[in-house]
């Protein structure tokens, strides 16, 4: 089974390479094929700026897709041939298909309508004409390139659903525990890997407990609310609705719902980001869940594809700078990641009313990791303006020119921080992380503009509004330690074993335990005393656990500070704020 898989992939790779070296008009792009005469002038010089780098974006294109599944790799290689099929029908009527809306007919073309294609891009093009290129040259090269994607796409034929070892693995692993049991949300990153799975881990529909969303084809409100009823209680199941046990998504349900009814996640493939793997797992791993245990399969590069493609190693390089910049307490790729004892969740909590109805601006994008990235390079190329920032004092303001009018505020109350987009009559208009971010960039050496009339109460009233916030996460964060079954659990036994003994050494070393699990604690320590509780561990196996728990996450550093530093950090404050006229 996998051997079919793996020799189709070791074919590709080498034929990859010649797509590379011998994809010609990818190579070249279409400026080259300008006359010599015309190419400094417009519009071919913008064709200029397009051209470059194209076999390499259709080389990692490719093998992106093959990573995710041969599904996915096939149907983009045929809506390549269909899109250089047309170029090459409306090359052959003197017709030049270059910009935006061109771009947009090839990619739907359909070669069974190849006249209305044709006619179609006659009226978008216009604006190049054929005599200003070597055309004959221009179709021997598109024609070349064909007969190299149709030979690609040959060597895939053959992987069908039951030789694919990729897709025979994951079947196979959900057919065990603890997959087996309780729901599953499988992330992919394309749409054509999502009705892959639904097709086969769901054939002809028979199924009304599996589901499959993407961008733009079903309610999100729907499909979370049939996947999570108990942490959307508002959805109310419709007729004829069945509650789901298994979703397939790609990530326009990676970030900022409630899903965690769920506590386990499949990456199916991986995304460039980290942050995105991140916040995938923030869906399910949220206050409110029941679950002692989350648990996350990832699906790794096969070795030829990460050769190529080098998404592992990305991956690694760029969670290690996201765990240095500002923690995390869980692995993300791999289970044997440096982890960040003292780390939080700020990359996904997120405000779920704020996010509904949100979808990100692909041409406008800023995110979390972005912001990362920024002063990593800052504190490397500028370390005294990066000093200069890291130590400014809290409640700076500014005000700047801005498409968002209103205002910008960023509170803080010990290691909680809430970002708040608000319109020019003082309502919160978001508090997503990417839209706030994207509101408020500027440039560097961008003026600001003097404040307005009222800012400092439309400034106060924001953080009175955040410290009725805080209070309400104080309260939250109490009961949730009242109800956690594994801190009740550890603290009974704890009692218990401090009861049976009348040892002085032994009831320190019980006391020194039962100190540091009786206050807050980190998701991550909450789920180890959880496991500790379901098998039942008791006795010095019990205390043994525990010092490991312990040292591992540093808990003496959290318990050795004082009790007023605490309080003093919980205390809610103005970090910045910024007036959006």
């Amino acid at each position: 089974m996998a051997d079919v898989r793996a020799a189709a992939l070791d074919e590709v790779a080498g034929e990859m390479a010649a797509v590379e070296d011998e994809l010609t008009y990818a190579r070249y792009g279409l400026w080259r094929y300008v006359l010599p005469g015309k190419r400094d002038q417009e519009p071919y010089v913008t064709l200029r700026r397009a051209g470059f780098n194209l076999r390499g974006l259709i080389r990692v294109l490719l093998f992106k897709r093959f990573e995710s599944s041969v599904y996915a790799f096939r149907e983009t290689v045929r809506r390549l041939l269909r899109a250089h099929g047309s170029f090459l029908a409306a090359l052959e009527e003197g017709i030049i298909p270059a910009g935006e809306e061109a771009e947009g007919i090839l990619i739907e073309s359909d070669p069974d309508e190849e006249t209305q294609v044709v006619d179609a891009l006659r009226d978008v093009s216009g604006k190049y004409a054929a005599e200003d290129f070597r055309l004959d040259l221009l179709k021997q090269h598109i024609r070349r390139d064909l007969g190299l994607l149709e030979r690609i796409l040959r060597l895939v034929e053959p992987i069908r659903p039951e030789n694919d070892a990729k897709l025979q693995t994951l079947k196979d692993k959900l057919a065990e525990e603890p997959l087996k049991s309780g729901k599953r949300l499988i992330f992919t990153q394309y749409a054509d890997t999502a009705r892959y799975l639904q097709e086969n881990l769901n054939p002809g529909g028979k199924r009304d407990d599996i589901d499959v969303i993407f961008s733009g084809d079903k309610s999100k409100a729907r499909a979370v609310g049939r996947f999570a009823p108990r942490a959307n209680p508002e959805y109310r199941l419709q007729t004829g609705d069945t509650e789901l046990t298994t979703l397939i998504a790609t990530d326009v349900l990676a970030e900022g719902l409630n899903m965690q009814d769920c506590d386990k996640i499949v990456n199916y493939d991986l995304h460039w980001n980290p942050v995105r793997l991140i916040q995938r797992f923030g869906c399910i791993d949220r206050i409110g869940s029941e679950h002692g245990d989350i648990f996350g399969f990832n699906f790794l590069p096969e070795t030829g594809i990460e050769e190529n493609l080098g998404l592992g190693e990305i991956l690694r390089h760029r969670i290690r700078e996201i765990q240095a910049t500002i923690g995390e307490d869980a692995a993300i790729l791999e289970p044997g990641e440096k982890l960040n004892a003292d780390a939080m969740y700020a990359i996904y909590e997120k405000d779920e009313a704020a996010f509904e109805g949100y979808e990100e601006d692909e041409e406008d994008f800023t995110d979390l990791g972005d912001a990362v990235e920024f002063f990593r390079q800052l504190r490397e190329e500028d370390p005294e303006e990066f000093e200069r920032i890291a130590s400014l004092r809290d409640g700076i303001r500014a005000g700047k020119h801005s498409k968002e009018q209103g205002l910008y505020v960023y509170c803080r109350a010990g290691t909680y921080r809430q970002l708040y987009l608000l319109d020019e009559s003082g309502e919160v208009t978001s508090r997503d992380l990417r839209h706030v971010l994207r509101a408020i960039s500027c440039e560097r050496e961008e003026d600001g503009i003097p404040l307005p009339a009222g800012y400092n109460a439309a400034v106060m009233r924001v953080k009175e509004r955040f410290e009725r916030e805080v209070g309400e996460r104080r309260a939250e964060r109490e009961n949730r330690r009242s109800r956690n079954p594994g801190q009740r659990y550890v603290r009974r036994e704890l009692q218990a074993l401090f009861a049976e003994t009348e040892d002085a050494a032994a009831r320190e070393r019980i006391g020194a335990l039962e100190r540091p699990f009786s206050g807050s604690l980190i998701s991550a320590v909450e789920r180890r005393l959880n496991g500790l509780r379901k098998s039942g561990v008791k006795g010095e196996d019990l205390l043994r656990n525990l010092e490991e728990i312990h040292d591992r996450y540093r808990m003496h550093e959290i318990a050795s500070r004082p009790d007023t530093r605490r309080e003093a950090d919980d205390t809610p404050r103005i970090v910045c704020s910024e007036a959006l006229l």
